[in-house]
């Protein structure tokens, strides 16, 4: 009897039946997104709108067409998507960390059970941490023998302000036998998907031109360390497929220049008014898979939403450097802590402020002003409220939404707080965030 087996057989595994709740998709086995619901955001500009624009643009407008009009008064997260795809993919991103530090079996498997308790009640979950855990044990010996030791630092953040939209490499790490760093995209998928060579261009590229940030609690050379730490370099992607036992390392970048940008906007913005671009099409071109045939048109590209809400913040004043350094030192504090600080107790508030200041300072290596907001509940809300809303967004970027205004009607003003949502989410960094939006501003004048 195989250890797997015996672990499989004792109480570590016991066998219940199966369950599928559903909540959203991420990437791994079992996706029910047709190709016109890939179309992850109408106000950005993602990865995979890259990928459909290389093989057509008229694709891109298609999906922008299929999707505007499919989520008009809907929420912009309007997929209904599986739970499972996802848990699968943190299985498998647990599954890598665990796998590099040459532990046993039977600990590996303990820990992925604490982490992911839903693993007892499915036996397809259980058979999945049964192929990745077999197939880590041959990629680690491979990685060991091509990189030597491979030390994965912690969470990567990179941000495109031209696209208005983000990139998440599942790790950021390091190896002993090659001086670049190396972003680590675990695919717990049964097979090697068409566009993740591209996605893993993509990545290097967005690395190397804007850099990607360290996140969270992490080691730096065996020193603990919590603060964002900005690594802009020439990069390389490491593609994992621990149910394969394979793996690849990407080496080249994409990186669109601003001409291009434009053209996937204009496609885009196209397919937003029932338009398409005008290309030369073969009648075997994967646009006419998507069976919608669209009149061709043209118009100028338009500067992303979110980009021109952020344009409109900076303006106003308002420290989008502060903003984050505030949400960051917050996620850093324990719940309990985080509790305490807004709590109506000065008492049990001041001795927590006391305590977490210098360490977010001295350790998160953050700025004393933006960490006392975060630890007091008053300085937050003022923060909070100094804000320019929507209403005073609209206005005041007036002139530069019109042409948006004309393609989206009402649904601009309703949209606005989630273009605000995403504005927020991509523009502010931990310094320097009113150079990052007024170069991008700069760039698409």
């Amino acid at each position: 009897m195989s250890a797997w087996n015996a672990l499989e057989r004792s109480s570590l595994f016991q066998r219940r039946s199966q369950t599928r709740p559903i909540l959203f998709l991420l990437e791994g086995e079992g996706s029910v997104a047709t190709v016109e619901e890939r179309m992850t955001s109408i106000y950005t500009v993602s990865r995979d709108d890259f990928y459909d624009h290389q093989r057509c643009p008229k694709i891109v407008a298609v999906k922008a067409y299929k999707a505007y009009r499919y989520t008009r008064g809907l929420p912009e997260a309007h997929l209904v998507r599986s739970v499972e795809p996802a848990l699968i993919g943190m299985i498998g991103e647990q599954l890598m960390t665990l796998g590099v530090q040459n532990l046993q079996d039977r600990e590996i498997i303990n820990r992925i059970v604490r982490r992911f308790p839903q693993v007892n009640a499915s036996l397809h979950l259980k058979r999945i941490v049964a192929d990745s855990l077999r197939g880590m044990k041959e990629i680690r010996e491979t990685l060991q023998e091509q990189y030597g030791k491979i030390r994965i630092i912690g969470k990567g953040e990179g941000r495109h302000p031209d696209l208005a939209c983000t990139v998440q490499p599942d790790f950021i790490a390091f190896s002993t036998r090659r001086k670049r760093p190396i972003m680590v995209e675990v695919k717990e998928t049964t097979s090697e998907g068409s566009s993740d060579v591209f996605q893993a261009n993509f990545y290097n590229g967005v690395a190397e031109r804007f850099g990607v940030y360290l996140l969270g609690k992490r080691f730096e050379e065996e020193i603990p360390a919590v603060s964002p730490t900005l690594i802009q370099s020439a990069a390389e992607t490491l593609l994992v497929y621990p149910r394969l036992g394979r793996h690849s390392l990407v080496t080249k970048t994409f990186v669109p220049d601003l001409d291009l940008i434009q053209d996937v906007w204009k496609a885009k913005e196209l397919g937003f008014k029932g338009l398409a671009p005008t290309t030369d099409c073969g009648q075997d071109c994967p646009h006419r898979r998507l069976k919608v045939a669209l009149p061709e048109g043209n118009m100028e590209p338009l500067p992303p939403p979110p980009l021109i809400l952020s344009e409109g913040v900076v303006e106003s004043g308002y420290n989008l450097d502060a903003e984050y350094q505030v949400r960051y030192a917050r996620s850093l504090l324990p719940e309990s802590i985080r509790r305490a600080t807004f709590s109506l107790d000065e008492g049990q508030a001041f001795s927590a402020r006391d305590k977490w200041r210098d360490w977010l300072v001295q350790t998160g290596r953050l700025d004393r002003k933006a960490v006392d907001i975060a630890l007091d509940l008053e300085k937050s809300m003022k923060l909070m409220r100094s804000r320019p809303d929507t209403e005073r967004l609209l206005r005041s970027m007036k002139n530069e939404l019109e042409p948006w205004k004309q393609i989206l009607k009402k649904r601009l003003k309703t949209a606005a707080p989630t273009i605000l949502g995403r504005a927020t989410s991509i523009y502010p960094l931990p310094n320097g965030s009113a150079r990052f939006v007024r170069m991008a501003w700069k760039r698409w004048q």
